[in-house]
């Protein structure tokens, strides 16, 4: 897959001090990719970062390199023992940020559209090989080694990335061999009249893609009802 290169001179980062990345921490944005991509790189923005961003439609966006800390795990000495994962709490007294990379994901409650997820997996995969690259460490990944930010900031940050965050499927997918992958899940482009409007993925004949991105693309309404948990799709033609 492309990643994107976003981060500009104004996007915060820190020296690692020599720290191996032996973590990725996940989150939920918030808001929009767009929204993202224009708070980390702006002139602003004096306390957060990420490394990584993964939109809706599947596009992967990095802001900061994994040699260098992104803001965006950091807790003080005194709340380490308030977090649950154990890596933290076995990594005292030192800041999260400095063995871990993070991955934010467009949404707000942790639901991941098809392409979305087939992109963090495989920028998962992608952050492993590059830690192996680089320093010729291992990473694991596992529960232990993946985790999401309310396991490191339980007080701040206590639904990130959202009670709908698939970690099952994830770590079950995390433990495929990358063989199994390619015959099961192929990333394609999905189009509307010639113009590509999202990615998708082909599962055995069937190809997931983001209603909200089809549905716009062909002049229907997109709403979203929190309450019911239901999406309504409303044509032009519907009164």
């Amino acid at each position: 897959m492309k990643i994107i290169q976003k981060g500009n001179q104004y996007t915060n980062y820190s020296s690692r001090d020599g720290h191996v990345p032996i973590a990725i921490v996940d989150h939920i944005s918030g808001g929009t990719m767009g929204s993202m991509d224009a708070w980390f790189t702006s002139e602003d923005n004096r306390g957060s970062s990420a490394h990584f961003g993964v939109s809706r439609a599947g596009e992967i966006h990095q802001f900061v390199d994994i040699q260098k800390m992104a803001w965006a795990n950091g807790i003080a000495y005194a709340a380490i023992p308030k977090a649950t994962a154990a890596i933290v709490k076995e990594q005292a007294p030192t800041n999260p940020n400095k063995y871990t990379v993070s991955i934010e994901h467009e949404g707000t409650d942790g639901t991941l559209t098809e392409a979305q997820f087939a992109a963090s997996v495989w920028l998962h995969k992608h952050i492993a090989s590059e830690v192996k690259r680089i320093y010729g460490r291992e990473m694991t990944l596992d529960s232990k080694h993946v985790i999401g930010h309310f396991q490191v900031d339980p007080v701040r940050k206590p639904y990130c990335p959202g009670p709908n965050f698939p970690w099952t499927r994830l770590y079950s997918a995390l433990q495929k061999k990358e063989d199994e992958e390619v015959k099961k899940d192929t990333v394609v482009t999905v189009k509307v009249d010639g113009k590509k409007i999202a990615d998708g993925v082909l599962d055995e004949g069937t190809t997931y893609t983001p209603a909200r991105a089809v549905a716009e693309a062909l002049g229907a309404t997109v709403t979203y009802d929190a309450i019911a948990k239901t999406v309504n799709i409303t044509s032009k033609g519907d009164k």
